[in-house]
């Protein structure tokens, strides 16, 4: 059972599928997410960060014109890695009528410190099976440095942000391993998630884009 386990894990490195394996509702480990989330029809927090390049932005640079769907999310998390896939074919059929940004956070499953989630430093089988070891940042270069690398791994078109070493962005967005938020253009969140759902995030997408 367990071989056939390490196969399965290894399998979803490659296959879209496996997104259907992980997780979409909080679960016990995010029991704060509902308290403390922003909630739907209340205004998306705002923010200003640098992204990969090192340039400022602003949420209200981002809120406008289009929808937006906010990701938050570190590449130690599986379910940010994985759910990779579906978010590309969200990226490739929304083009030009949706825009995409991710904030980089603090790392969810560190190889050395303590879990955010559990008091216990947490990396898990599939990470080891797929060679994912991400020490946790120690500096705001760190971060920077590991979100560049994420993007290029993940090769996601989206505007990579990265959030302060105090993880404030996160801890305003409900301090969730790999969050999802749609606004709309006057900057209302109109769906919140604790794990990013692709296949959601699309229903309301073509809500807002046939109003």
């Amino acid at each position: 059972m367990a071989v056939r386990f390490v196969l399965v894990l290894l399998t979803c490195a490659t296959q879209p599928a496996c997104s259907l394996l992980f997780p979409t509702e909080a679960g016990e480990s995010l029991s704060h997410y509902d308290a403390t989330a922003p909630r739907e029809s209340e205004p998306a927090p705002g923010f200003t960060l640098t992204d990969i390049d090192g340039d400022v932005v602003q949420l209200s640079d981002l809120v406008g014109d289009r929808p937006v769907v906010i990701q938050l999310g570190s590449y130690s998390c599986p379910v940010f890695r994985y759910r990779r896939f579906d978010v590309q074919a969200l990226q490739r059929d929304y083009a030009g009528r949706v825009d995409f940004v991710v904030v980089y956070t603090q790392e969810a499953h560190p190889v050395d410190a303590i879990n955010p989630y559990e008091d216990r430093i947490w990396n898990p089988v599939i990470n080891k099976a797929v060679g994912v070891n991400v020490e946790e940042h120690k500096s705001a270069e760190d971060r920077q440095r590991q979100a560049s690398l994420a993007f290029e791994a993940m090769e996601l078109q989206s505007r990579f942000l990265v959030d302060a070493m105090d993880n404030s962005v996160w801890r305003q967005y409900g301090a969730a391993p790999s969050a999802a938020y749609v606004v709309d253009v006057h900057g209302i969140i109109r769906l919140r998630q604790p794990w990013v759902d692709p296949r959601e995030i699309r229903e309301v997408l073509d809500t807002l884009l046939a109003e």
